[in-house]
């Protein structure tokens, strides 16, 4: 039995596995059940892990399967972080207002994320990264959002979505990067 998961959790899970009962991911086996606090923790230390992926190889190698190369997860994260830090300030201010939902496939597109430089990625997650990690230090993780696509949520399961990303990545950039 999964424990109580919030309509915004169970959304994205659904959108990602198909399931929103799954236990953990398939791939990176990140635990849907982590607490909250720890995910933010895992977000935290994700800038050095990534820093460290990229070391000495190029995160710009165009990716065999057409999709997004190495720099590109890091510019997709760098993007989470910051649209987040956004809606924490947006729910610390405005409790349980709408969060606008938005397609990462559409922002990577206008953004060009595989036309954009890896050492300014790295730059610019540390940065937004220390923002949000800041921010959902000061939030209660009970504090309620209403998503524009997956409906009413929490900060705590938002953290665990996030930091699942976060972790997830990192299989998809030790992996394009040469």
């Amino acid at each position: 039995m999964v424990e109580q998961r919030s309509p915004f959790l169970v959304g994205a899970l659904t959108w990602i596995s198909g399931d929103g009962d799954v236990v953990s991911c398939d791939v990176c086996h990140f635990d849907w059940s982590a607490p909250s606090a720890d995910s933010v923790d895992a977000i935290a230390a994700s800038p050095s892990a990534y820093s460290s992926l990229l070391d000495g190889r190029d995160g710009m190698a165009p990716a065999v399967d057409g999709g997004w190369n190495a720099t590109g997860y890091v510019w997709h994260l760098t993007d989470l972080a910051r649209s987040w830090s956004e809606r924490w300030v947006q729910i610390r201010d405005e409790p349980g207002s709408l969060l606008a939902g938005w397609d990462p496939d559409v922002l990577a597109e206008a953004r060009n994320y595989r036309g954009l430089p890896t050492v300014p990625a790295l730059w610019a997650l540390d940065r937004d990264v220390a923002t949000f990690v800041q921010l959902s230090r000061e939030l209660d993780h009970a504090t309620t959002f209403e998503h524009g696509d997956w409906g009413t949520g929490n900060v705590g399961d938002a953290t665990r979505w996030l930091a699942h990303e976060f972790t997830h990545h990192q299989i998809d950039v030790a992996a394009r990067a040469t």
